[in-house]
């Protein structure tokens, strides 16, 4: 078994297609990777599996991009480091913050999980385990959360049932 263990800083120019979670309207979207942002994966440690292209991290997981920030105890990256095809984070709670122009105005979409996975092909994310998303005070919870980027389109659900919490406009 090949495994390798070291302290991890790595800093990478990245094409990497996606875009984030529109939390309530269409019209509302989120920049995500783009072709000229740097990616910088911070994490205690790092081993590459037995199968290519496959690294697990561990200890205070972070993957920073210009948009994006994912944060957890530890993290699977599936695919080239410079070009993954799916991130998968587990933490107490895993966390993702994702900045969106909402009507030229920035806003931070925040959501945290148990899990969260974020798969390229199919443009999605899904956050499992007490999912919570939130944007401008307006907030959704569920046991799962997932949205299809492409589709613009979010569902929620789970064994609890799903909350949403809206902050009334003034």
């Amino acid at each position: 078994m090949r495994q390798i263990l070291y302290r991890l800083l790595l800093t990478i120019p990245i094409a990497l297609q996606c875009a984030a979670v529109p939390l309530f309207a269409a019209e509302e979207r989120i920049s995500g990777f783009s072709v000229d942002d740097t990616i910088t994966i911070r994490s205690s440690e790092a081993r590459m599996d037995e199968q290519s292209d496959i690294i697990h991290f561990a200890g205070g997981f972070e993957l920073r991009a210009d948009d994006w920030y994912l944060s957890s105890e530890q993290a699977t990256l599936y695919g080239k480091l410079d070009d993954p095809e799916t991130v998968v984070v587990t933490g107490d709670p895993a966390v993702i913050l994702v900045d969106a122009v909402i009507l030229g105005r920035t806003s931070v979409v925040n959501g945290k999980a148990a899990q969260i996975t974020y798969q390229r092909n199919s443009n999605s994310i899904l956050m499992e385990g007490d999912a919570s998303l939130s944007r401008d005070g307006h907030t959704l919870n569920g046991g799962e959360i997932q949205y299809d980027i492409g589709k613009d389109l979010l569902s929620a659900g789970g064994s609890g049932g799903v909350h949403i919490r809206v902050k009334p406009e003034k």
